[in-house]
């Protein structure tokens, strides 16, 4: 017949003797456990230590490091001012190129007889510098040519010259 399948146990697979022993084993000797460790590591001077001198480090590398970081400290400080006054300068030195320039690409649309690009120019600068009389009166002149052309501009006139 065929072999095993797996479909259900043969007889000649539970009929099967155990093949007998080559020889006999003695049973194991009795369990004897080992020592356990029991070691313990603790820090140890290998040589005496001078307490005075050790005192005597920590205290001046103490003060060393106060000095130094009040020194320090003073640097930082001096150094963040310095950083800020020249941040302030660098922006009014950018603010004052930004209003050159606007108002004179408003001035060269004037000439140019491009009346609305030359108010929208000087009311870029306007907004940078508002205090600028010069300014002031490149505005209300735009304006009254804008007024005399559309008078849906006469309202700015009235509020620009109002205005102190």
């Amino acid at each position: 017949m065929g072999g095993y399948m797996g479909l259900g146990l043969q007889q000649w697979i539970y009929s099967r003797n155990p093949q007998k022993k080559m020889f006999n084993k003695n049973g194991l000797k009795s369990f004897t456990a080992l020592p356990k460790y029991s070691r313990t590591f603790t820090l140890q001077t290998s040589r005496k230590e001078n307490k005075k001198l050790n005192g005597f480090l920590t205290v001046s590398s103490v003060i060393c490091f106060l000095i130094l970081s009040y020194f320090t400290y003073h640097t930082f400080v001096n150094y963040s001012t310095n950083h800020v006054q020249d941040l302030r300068e660098i922006r009014a030195f950018k603010k004052q190129e930004a209003f050159n320039f606007l108002v004179n690409s408003g001035e060269s649309r004037l000439r140019k007889n491009e009346i609305s690009g030359a108010y929208a120019e000087f009311e870029l600068a306007h907004k940078i510098n508002p205090k600028d009389e010069e300014l002031n009166q490149l505005i209300i002149q735009t304006l009254s040519i804008l007024c005399s052309e559309n008078n849906s501009y006469s309202n700015a006139l009235d509020a620009m010259l109002t205005t102190p």
